[in-house]
């Protein structure tokens, strides 16, 4: 059935007409539908197990965040200790499953290969699909792709997550020999700028170049999330173009392809040192593509970029459509790509704007777009963005460009202690504006939470981008009938 519908698929985009793409459309959701039948099922099987006290098995997807004197960690490739048991016979009694831990613990004493993987293979688990919460006791030392296992209730997850932990046992860590070298990399360059710069304004740095939140106060991120610039910490698109822009200008002058290649390696690098988030996945794609395709002379439309990326993210983790990080990302990306050149056309006809006025535009653009999301899920909306992106945006790339040369020119204590501290002076305004906006309550609008119908605006942004295409149509096929009736000596 995959295979079928792939080729049909394939057909209906070579001979596109409203027919055939119709047809495409129906069978890529027949696709979808196939894709999640392993979620859907897996979450059935989950759900039996909420309020009852399991083993858990699973790799760290991210870097752990330390909050609250706990390690917050996301797990995915999970897998449940004996969850084809009885569920009367195993929420008898909360104290009977304590049993479980200490089988666990006999299972390490007694094996000769004491790895989790083999214990998993021995035991009574199940594989589920999805993303599990899990926070647990104590500061530990984890990295990214460490595989666990950890003892706790499990009950009902949020968002994306299919289920959490709190205050969950650590039972067993188990790392590859080398491990995952771009998570140490990333956290060795993290201490080796931290020797130079100050706290909170390394942490912010930090986030600014490789995505690295966890050192963010709670207050400075709740601040941000006011002020409407979360997406700054978040590395995506914006730190890809950099990196694509440095290759083309090294590598460029050498031939064309070389600059393709280079900016190639460079995504690919990056995006293992950051980690497989939405976001990431989301600019690598459309870098990778934009590359690409404009390598042999083409060219992607902006709308059928983002549905062509929107599509290979949702195939690789259908739960992302869930996934605020996600949804923000695209929004913001539709914002930027469609509806900003739409209003420079309108306000500036064919001519290039000046670049506050351009600035102004893609902010608001990206401020309407993020809008009901943001609303949906926080109930808050900041008309003081335009602000922080007019200051914040601009000076960004000095900022990261610093970050990077206080790491690279570590070996060098006087240079890297200059740069630092400009970088310093930098990232200081960056903090005093985020922190003096979000104080300015006046400017920050509440809305109630969860409320569906704030999605009614994307039905008046489609119309009001729809209708200047359909009349222009209709203008275009009234032209073409008195043309037609002129050649033919039917005019007055």
């Amino acid at each position: 059935m995959v295979v079928l519908a792939i080729i049909v698929i394939v057909v209906c985009l070579k001979n596109a007409c409203l027919l055939t793409l119709m047809v495409g459309f129906l069978v890529g959701m027949m696709l979808g539908n196939l894709r999640l039948t392993a979620h859907i099922s897996s979450q059935d099987a989950i759900s039996k197990l909420y309020r009852r006290e399991v083993i858990l098995v699973g790799n760290l997807i991210e870097e752990p965040e330390d909050k609250n004197g706990s390690t917050v960690v996301k797990l995915h490739n999970v897998r449940v200790d004996d969850p084809r048991g009885a569920p009367e016979a195993a929420q008898t009694e909360k104290s009977n499953n304590l049993g479980i831990v200490e089988n666990f613990h006999k299972m390490v004493e007694k094996s000769v290969d004491k790895s989790v993987e083999n214990l998993v293979t021995g035991g009574e688990f199940q594989s589920l699909k999805g993303t599990v919460y899990v926070t647990i006791k104590g500061q530990n030392r984890l990295e990214r792709s460490d595989l666990i296992a950890v003892v706790a209730e499990l009950n009902e997850g949020f968002g994306t997550f299919v289920a959490k932990m709190s205050r969950a046992q650590l039972l067993a860590i188990e790392r590859a020999e080398s491990g995952d070298i771009f998570a140490r990399f990333k956290r060795w360059y993290g201490e080796r700028v931290r020797e130079f710069l100050p706290a909170p304004e390394v942490d912010l740095g930090l986030g600014y170049l490789m995505g690295m939140k966890s050192g963010l106060s709670e207050d400075f991120s709740e601040n941000l999330r006011a002020v409407g610039m979360t997406h700054v910490v978040v590395a995506s698109g914006a730190h890809l173009a950099m990196l694509i822009g440095v290759a083309k200008k090294l590598f460029g002058r050498i031939s064309k392809f070389a600059g393709l290649l280079f900016s190639l390696m460079m995504i690919v690098g990056f995006v293992f040192i950051v980690g497989f988030t939405p976001s990431m996945t989301r600019a690598a794609l459309v870098s990778s593509l934009s590359l690409l395709v404009g390598y042999v002379g083409r060219k992607f439309t902006p709308l059928r970029l983002i549905l062509f990326v929107a599509a290979i993210t949702l195939v690789i983790e259908p739960t992302n459509f869930l996934n605020l990080g996600w949804q923000l990302s695209f929004a913001s990306f539709f914002g930027i790509l469609i509806l900003a050149p739409r209003l420079q056309k309108l306000f500036y006809g064919g001519k290039k704007p000046p670049w506050l006025a351009s600035m102004l535009l893609t902010s608001f653009s990206t401020l309407i777009i993020c809008a009901p999301v943001m609303i949906y899920n926080f109930g808050t909306l900041s008309l003081l963005s335009f602000v922080a992106n007019l200051i914040i945006l601009p000076t960004l790339p000095y900022a990261m460009l610093g970050m990077m040369l206080v790491g690279i020119l570590s070996f060098l204590p006087f240079v890297a202690t200059l740069i630092a501290l400009l970088t310093t002076w930098l990232l200081d305004l960056h903090i005093w504006v985020v922190d003096f906006l979000s104080s300015k309550e006046t400017f920050i609008l509440d809305f109630p939470t969860n409320d569906t119908k704030i999605y009614l605006v994307y039905v008046l942004i489609s119309a009001i981008l729809l209708l200047p295409a359909i009349f222009r149509r209709s203008a275009q096929r009234v032209i073409d009938k008195d043309d037609k009736s002129y050649r033919f000596g039917n005019n007055d």
